[in-house]
């Protein structure tokens, strides 16, 4: 896909616990062909500040009679974020994308899905695609508190759609199992349940899967949450480790990579 700059209009704003929120947008035709793991460069307020553009994962897509429709997952964090969770339906904002390199489509399944917090934003998408092809998924969501899991009954609906389920773990117990969302996939990995699998979260949960899936000999992406300042290889701001001694973009080599591209 060629990426495209274009003004998308705010369709709706929806508040999930605080500090989530999802804001939906119409968009070009184009985007009806975004692949889960793309992303977009968003104007946060409609002015020139905050200057710069913010990145967000493409959460969802759909298209009917109205058009092309996404939903961007997003978490208040600072202005640029504050921001964009402020915006009103019929307002306008600039918008670059769709924009990087996706994740590939599981070959067969059953696949792992691992969402930390705010990371279930592109693995929203990945999940609907796959419970529309019927590949069997499981996904492992884990935050530190029930607020820290925006859109589970959503997920959980994918998944039981496709024979899976949500396995659901929060630090302080108040939803799920309580501790870490690699504690239920370990033994599962051990245990040789899964294909492949796909993950976004905290870069220190994905240098832990890219661990669990070498020593399982599991296939695994991950799409990596890097600063970026541009989108597109311009600024040079999201570098990433790569194993053959260089440093790849995430933007434009990633945001989705192998877990063994990357130099954990």
């Amino acid at each position: 896909m060629v990426p495209r700059d274009s003004a998308a209009r705010v369709l709706a704003v929806v508040q999930h616990p605080l500090p989530y929120f999802t804001v939906a947008l119409e968009v070009p035709a184009a985007y009806a062909e975004a692949e889960p793991g793309h992303f977009v460069m968003i104007e946060t307020r409609g002015g020139l500040e905050p200057y710069l553009r913010r990145a967000f994962s493409i959460h969802d897509v759909s298209s009917g009679p109205d058009g092309v429709r996404i939903e961007l997952l997003g978490k208040v964090v600072g202005r640029g974020t504050a921001a964009l969770a402020a915006a009103r339906p019929g307002e306008l904002r600039a918008l670059l994308g769709p924009l990087g390199r996706p994740f590939a489509a599981p070959a067969a399944g059953p696949v792992a899905l691992v969402a930390g917090g705010v990371g279930s934003a592109p693995l929203f998408l990945l999940a609907r695609r796959l419970a529309e092809r019927g590949t069997r998924f499981d996904i492992f969501y884990g935050g530190r508190s029930a607020a820290d899991l925006p859109r589970r009954e959503e997920l959980a609906a994918f998944a039981e759609r496709a024979g899976g389920e949500l396995v659901a773990t929060t630090e302080d117990g108040s939803f799920g199992r309580r501790g870490l969302v690699t504690a239920p996939l370990e033994q599962r990995l051990r245990e040789g349940r899964y294909a492949a699998l796909a993950a976004c979260g905290p870069m220190p949960l994905l240098a832990r899967l890219a661990e669990l899936t070498a020593a399982a000999g599991v296939a695994g992406e991950a799409a990596l949450e890097t600063e970026m300042g541009c989108g597109f290889g311009a600024c040079l701001g999201c570098a990433v480790p790569h194993v053959d001694g260089r440093y790849a973009l995430c933007c434009k080599d990633g945001p989705v990579f192998r877990f063994d591209e990357v130099r954990w």
